[in-house]
């Protein structure tokens, strides 16, 4: 009997171990397209976000651990050094030039994103369904789509961002004028 459990104990923890490396892998990816989109964005100059670092926030759970400081302290994305926050509260997030929204339900992802209203903050959904039909800027998309990423342009140009066209060809375009056709 023991002997059986002492495979069972080894099956689950090697599965344990290979789910958690895969998981790791894909958020150092989405950390490295992160840290890439911020070199093809133009954020208008403001008051409330100083230009000399770019303010990544992530909105209250984070899925990436110290990921996002390997990937970013230390490197710059057009002359701009990264500062990385975990924030909880909607009064934290005008402080943002980038807030990555992981797991939230969709009230609240309506509730934040009429927070941040027409601010010019790159927003991100990590796999939020309608993410950009509900006024997101990037989302990102499950691993095996076509496509990593989608992004609103429209809502991104009404928050005065300006996405380089070569980054815009890379992803799934969602927009709000599809009706106008």
């Amino acid at each position: 009997m023991t002997t059986k459990r002492t495979i069972l104990m080894s099956a689950l923890l090697c599965l344990l171990t290979l789910t958690t490396k895969a998981q790791y892998a894909e958020y150092e990816i989405k950390a490295a397209y992160i840290f890439n989109f911020a070199k093809f964005i133009e954020w208008p100059e403001t008051e409330t976000t100083p230009s000399d670092s770019i303010y990544l926030c992530i909105y209250q759970k984070d899925p990436f651990g110290v990921i996002l400081e390997k990937t970013m302290v230390g490197r710059t994305a057009n002359g701009k050094s990264w500062s990385i926050k975990r924030i909880n509260s909607l009064k934290e997030v005008t402080k943002c030039h980038i807030l990555v929204i992981p797991d939230i339900s969709q009230h609240n992802v309506t509730k934040l994103l009429k927070e941040i209203g027409n601010k010019p903050i790159l927003t991100i959904g990590d796999e939020i369904p309608n993410f950009c039909n509900l006024g997101g800027i990037v989302n990102f998309t499950p691993q095996m789509s076509k496509c990593q990423f989608e992004m609103n342009n429209d809502v991104a140009c009404g928050n005065r961002i300006r996405i380089n066209p070569k980054l815009l060809q890379l992803a799934k375009i969602i927009s709000n004028k599809e009706d106008e056709f």
